[in-house]
C-alpha cells in the first residue's frame, strides 16, 4: 500500500541526513516508506514488460538497500534521494546479448512517442560502452507519470543483461561479501579488480587475456575463494507464498541464508522487518519479488554464493 505525506522535500533532509551520517529514526522511517513506496511501481513496470518479446528467462524485482542508497548520496556530489533512480530496480536476464538488443527495440517502440503512465527518461548502454571495472548491462529508467499522486515523478530502474553478464555481475557481488573488495563501489586489491576486468572481456568474446587471467588466479586463487563458499537454508522450498515477495537475511560469517515469505497485504510488515535488520553489521539484507523460490536462486546468486556458473565459464574459457 502506498503511503503518502512524504514530499521532496522530507525526502531530501532525510536522505541528506544519511549522507553525512547524521540519521535518527525518524529519517530511516522516511527513507523506508519512501522506498517501500516504489514496490507498487515496480509490479505493474513487470506487469507491461513480461508480455513483450523475447521472453526473459527470468525477471525479479528489488529495493534497493540502505546501505547502498548511503553509498550512492556520499560517492556523487549533488545526489539527492529524491532524484534518485534505482530506488525501485528491476532485473530481466537473458539467453544471449542478440535478445537483449530486441527487447531493448521492443521496450522503446512501446514507450517512445506513445502514451503511457511510464515514460522513458534515460539510457546507458553498458554494454557497448562497458563501465571502467567490466560492469555490462543496459539500463532504461522510467518515470512514472500516472494517476497515483502519492508517486507521481518517481523512477524505476530496468536493468537488462545476458546470463554471461549476469554470472560475471553476481561474482563480483560475492567477492565484497567476502572480501574488502568491492569492485562496484571502486575500491580494494588491485588484484582483485584486474582479475574481473580481464574475466569481463573473456566472457565478452576477447581471448586475449587468457594468460594472464590464468596467472592471476594460480597467484591469488580467487576462483578457489569464490569456489569455497556454502549457504545453508532452512526449507526454503515451503517458503512460497501468493505475492512472491522475500527478505533475504545473509548472516555473511557463518554462511547462513534466512529466507522470510511475505503474502498479499503484507509489505508494511516486510517493509518495517527489513528496516530493522539493515543496521546490523553482521548480516546483508534484501527485499526482493520474483515468480518463485527457484527463479529466485537465479535471480540472486549472490546472497546464496553460488558462483558456480561464473567459476565455470571462466575455467572452460581458459583451458
Amino acid at each position: 500500500m502506498i503511503q503518502s505525506n512524504l514530499s521532496n522535500k522530507i525526502i531530501r533532509k532525510a536522505g541528506n541526513n544519511l549522507k553525512l551520517n547524521q540519521a535518527k529514526k525518524d529519517d530511516l522511517d522516511i527513507i523506508s516508506t519512501f522506498r517501500s513506496n516504489h514496490v507498487q511501481l515496480m509490479k505493474m513496470l513487470v506487469k507491461t514488460i513480461s508480455k513483450k518479446l523475447p521472453k526473459p528467462l527470468f525477471i525479479a524485482r528489488r529495493l534497493k538497500r540502505l546501505s547502498s542508497i548511503q553509498a550512492k548520496l556520499q560517492r556523487f556530489d549533488g545526489m539527492c534521494l529524491d532524484r534518485m533512480q534505482d530506488i525501485g530496480g528491476v532485473r530481466a536476464v537473458f539467453k544471449n546479448n542478440n535478445e537483449v538488443k530486441q527487447f531493448v527495440k521492443r521496450i522503446q517502440s512501446v514507450y517512445y512517442g506513445k502514451r503511457s503512465v511510464f515514460k522513458i527518461v534515460k539510457e546507458n548502454d553498458y554494454i557497448s560502452n562497458p563501465k571502467d571495472d567490466g560492469y555490462r548491462s543496459y539500463h532504461i529508467v522510467f518515470k512514472y507519470n500516472g494517476k497515483i499522486n502519492e508517486v507521481n515523478g518517481y523512477h524505476i530502474e530496468l536493468q537488462l543483461r545476458d546470463s554471461l553478464q549476469h554470472y560475471w555481475a553476481t561474482a563480483v557481488e560475492i567477492l565484497a561479501l567476502r572480501s574488502s573488495t568491492n569492485i562496484k563501489a571502486g575500491y580494494g586489491d588491485e588484484c582483485f579488480k584486474r582479475f574481473f576486468w580481464l574475466c569481463a572481456e573473456l566472457l565478452a568474446g576477447n581471448n586475449n587475456y587468457k594468460e594472464e587471467i590464468k596467472k592471476l588466479d594460480e597467484k591469488y586463487q580467487i576462483l578457489a575463494l569464490l569456489s569455497g563458499l556454502n549457504v545453508v537454508c532452512d526449507n526454503i522450498e515451503k517458503k512460497e507464498k501468493a505475492d512472491n515477495l522475500y527478505l533475504m537475511v545473509l548472516d555473511t560469517k557463518d554462511g547462513i541464508l534466512k529466507l522470510s515469505a511475505f503474502g498479499k497485504g503484507q509489505l508494511e510488515l516486510a517493509k518495517n522487518i527489513y528496516q530493522s535488520l539493515e543496521t546490523n553489521d553482521s548480516t546483508q539484507s534484501v527485499l526482493v519479488s520474483v515468480d518463485s523460490v527457484k527463479k529466485l536462486k537465479r535471480a540472486y546468486p549472490n546472497y546464496f554464493l553460488d558462483a558456480k556458473h561464473f567459476i565455470k565459464e571462466v575455467r572452460e574459457r581458459t583451458k
